[in-house]
């Protein structure tokens, strides 16, 4: 067995170590480096980037005094640089935007094993400790605990996660001379049991002999060794455990190697491990402890190496250069990450005692406190993916990946030897990583959509009604490795546009002043004057033959906004039949709207008329109509491809009086109920009541024999009374699950849009026709103070 001691992992030497006697427990102070005096203390500014966090707030941050206190120069001896490099670990890793963020840690734990504590130290008697064990005042596990974890109280320097409580287990049980790793594995159990997060070793073994950190590599060395020189009191084999392996090389019982290994286990099922590296610079083999997943895989699930570097910023605020002050990754290369090491930290001189010091111990308890930040900003998830986080969003664009890791759901991220995954980046792990959207399953793993495919557009007859109605809502989304983000649930409303085009279709079709026939069809006016002679069947735009059958008038595309439960687009065509004798009339149509999906809605009306007095109309009617993928223009997306589905029915009322000739006036109105499905986020919507309404004049020959001028009032189709249920997302279960909430909102729009419209027509030959027209909508869109207007002018020639 080698000869052994246990060290700080903030230590420096040389290479490997071999031989055999009994085990030596020695620690080794952090003593490698000072970065700067006390003269030249903080000097410096340091570059960092404005993002889409709120900057002022993270610039507050940085000019806190705490924080200010990270500011370290390190000169060219300890850098490796040419020239003395000025940083602050804590703006390196962009702790100001979590804490911009409002995150400390509060109401999680971080658990730490090092030599020892000074619980009575500013910056750790306010805070909720745990000790497992004896404890004895020690200068590392305190500067490791301050910066894992100190008080942010305005004084010396605050922790990453300042507002984490700790666990702390002195690894000598109160003799920091002392060790042995059955104290170690209860430790652990006892932190796992107390529900910490986050479990950090800025420690690791060393040869007494060559002062050389114990690696992997020795470790594989003996494992050859003994299986390929067996002998009397030599029984391993190649089926032999790896914990007698250990046990051997550190001259303790299998059992307890065992145990050790077993507890860190369960550990790595409900929180990280952090190791720091060596600092042995030249090593070429990782540190036995820290790899330990390289003996037993199941620990990778949840582990990190903690790697120093300083870097180097160029002008845009980007890495240009990583400077190495420890050992490489080396064979953890997969789970290792790189930060800046070089900070102040608590000691035990005196209560508000500090030093500046450099190496992965303080390292170590950086990524630990960042572990316990993640966790509060996203407490649904398990330990193992906010590791995956820091892997996955850590800064690489400095280093020459060797290799890739696959997160999942399309989020790979590139590695190398030296440095891992690459630097921390607290903010780039808070943000939303890979793709962000609604989840394709009912898992937050199973893969994400864009925010569209759940989309709900908001129909003309319900105005602002959803967008107020989910005002202050809060829905979950979700980025490619599971995390729920918060939005504002009106961004699922999209607003729907009135199709320009189409009204202009419609207001150039509606360019020719009718004329009274022997064999017209129409109720409006004189018409019903004129017998059909029995059952006539007529044919044509629902726009024409709904409104002379005494339907709702559209206003010909001169309006936004529905004018009735059937669609008045140039799609929209009707099939009648209709008599009428003594001043009498009957229709009924049949009418289909396509679109090119194919049939958007159907459906079929009667009506009555008859002559109330002289050149006085009357026309009473009822119409029922079925729509496919709507509800009174309410459309609902779903990734499971549901689409709403509406039966709506209205009774309806017009009236017109010819005062005389060429001088009309008309009114319309409808009163009717919608019955829907849900869809989507809409999982249910009951019965609502919509009415609508026109009125106006219309005279003719004004200019010329074949010209009209209409003027028009009109209330669009609107929503009186009724409510949706919609479900939308809200977080996720520790599994994964997706987690819903269902809020109920009136569908009743705000206001009632009111248009004024003015049309002029005039046909100067038989097929040459000109249009003009005008409206003024208030309350636009059934929107409380929004104000409208539009004019069109179309001209038409047939050739």
């Amino acid at each position: 067995m080698a000869i052994t001691a246990l060290g700080l992992a903030g230590c420096g030497g040389g290479g490997g170590s071999g031989g055999g006697s009994t085990a030596s427990h020695k620690p080794i102070p952090e003593t490698r480096v000072q970065p700067c005096d006390s003269s030249d203390r903080w000097p410096g500014e340091f570059s960092t980037c404005i993002t889409s966090f709120d900057w002022e707030i993270a610039k507050q941050f940085l000019q806190v005094g705490e924080f200010i206190a990270q500011t370290v120069t390190v000169g060219p001896l300890t850098s490796g640089a040419r020239h003395a490099i000025t940083s602050n670990a804590y703006s390196d890793i962009n702790l100001h935007y979590a804490r911009a963020a409002g995150l400390t840690g509060a109401g999680k734990t971080i658990a730490i094993i090092d030599d020892g504590f000074s619980l009575s130290h500013n910056d750790l008697s306010k805070k909720k400790v745990t000790v497992f064990g004896g404890n004895t005042a020690e200068d590392h596990g305190t500067f490791v605990a301050t910066i894992a974890a100190g008080n942010q109280d305005g004084n010396g320097v605050m922790g990453v996660a300042s507002g984490a409580d700790l666990h702390l287990t002195s690894w000598g049980d109160g003799d920091a001379t002392k060790s042995n790793t059955a104290h170690l594995a209860a430790a652990t159990s006892d932190a796992s049991r107390k529900g910490a997060i986050v479990q950090n070793n800025s420690w690791g073994y060393f040869s007494e002999i060559s002062g050389a950190s114990i690696t992997l590599a020795d470790y594989n060395t003996l494992v050859s060794d003994l299986v390929n020189s067996p002998s009397e009191d030599n029984t391993f084999t190649n089926d032999t455990p790896a914990e007698a392996f250990l046990a051997r090389y550190f001259d303790e019982s299998a059992e307890v190697w065992t145990d050790y290994v077993s507890k860190l286990d369960e550990f790595t099922k409900q929180g990280v491990v952090v190791f720091a590296q060596s600092n042995f610079e030249d090593d070429l083999s990782s540190s036995l402890i820290a790899a330990l997943p390289e003996i037993f895989p199941e620990l990778k699930r949840s582990w990190v190496v903690a790697v120093n570097g300083l870097p180097e910023y160029d002008a845009a605020g980007n890495i240009s250069e990583m400077h190495r002050l420890s050992a490489r990754c080396l064979e953890t290369a997969q789970y290792c990450l790189t930060a800046n090491g070089s900070v102040r930290g608590g000691t035990t001189s005196s209560d508000s005692a500090y030093k500046l010091d450099t190496g992965t111990s303080f390292v170590a308890p950086q990524i630990s406190g960042s572990i316990a930040l993640l966790a509060e900003a996203f407490p649904a998830l398990p330990a193992a993916d906010l590791l995956k986080r820091l892997f996955a969003s850590a800064n690489n664009s400095f280093l020459t990946a060797s290799g890739t890791v696959d997160f999942g759901n399309g989020v790979t991220h590139g590695y190398n030897e030296e440095f891992g995954h690459g630097f921390l980046d607290l903010k780039a792990a808070l943000l939303p990583i890979g793709n962000v959207g609604v989840p394709d399953t009912n898992n937050a793993y199973g893969g994400v959509a864009p925010l569209s495919e759940v989309s709900v557009a908001a129909g003309t007859a319900h105005g602002d009604a959803i967008r107020n109605g989910l005002r202050g809502v809060a829905m979950a989304i979700y980025d490619s490795l599971g995390a729920n983000f918060t939005i504002d649930a009106r961004a699922l409303v999209e607003e729907q546009s009135q199709d320009f085009g189409a009204r202009l279709a419609n207001f150039q079709s509606d360019t020719t002043v009718k004329t009274s026939t022997a064999a017209s069809y129409s109720f409006m006016g004189n018409e019903l004057s004129q017998d059909t002679g029995g059952f006539q069947f007529v044919s044509g735009a629902f726009s024409e033959v709904g409104e002379d059958l005494g339907f709702m008038r559209s206003g010909g595309g001169l309006f936004s906004g529905d004018s009735s439960i059937v669609s008045d687009g140039p799609g929209t065509m009707a099939f009648a039949t209709v008599k009428k004798s003594d001043s009498h009339g009957f229709g009924a149509l049949a009418f289909v709207e396509h679109t090119s999906d194919g049939v958007a809605s159907a459906g079929f009306g009667f009506s009555a008329a008859r002559t109330i007095a002289p050149d006085l109309t009357s026309v009473f009617g009822f119409s029922v109509n079925g729509e496919a993928g709507t509800a009174l223009g309410l459309s609902a997306e779903s990734l499971d491809d549901e689409s709403l589905s509406a039966a709506s029915s209205a009774f309806s009322f017009a009236g017109e009086w010819t005062y005389q000739q060429g001088l009309s006036f008309f009114a319309n109105a409808e009163l009717g109920m919608t019955v829907s499905s849900g869809a989507g986020y809409i999982t249910s919507l009951d019965p609502a009541l919509h009415s609508a309404f026109s009125a106006g004049m219309k005279v003719g020959g004004v200019f010329a024999k074949s010209d009209a001028v209409t003027f028009s009032l009109r209330q669009p189709l609107r929503v009186e009374q009724g409510s949706a249920t919609v479900r939308l997302p809200t977080g996720r279960m520790e599994d994964g699950t997706i987690s819903y909430a269902a809020h109920e909102i009136d569908l009743t729009p705000s206001a009632r849009q009111l248009d004024f419209g003015l049309r002029y027509h005039i046909d100067f030959l038989e097929n040459t026709s000109l249009g003009l027209g005008a409206a003024l909508s208030v309350n636009e869109g059934h929107t409380q103070g929004n104000l409208g207007g539009s004019g069109i002018l179309a001209f038409r020639h047939r050739f």
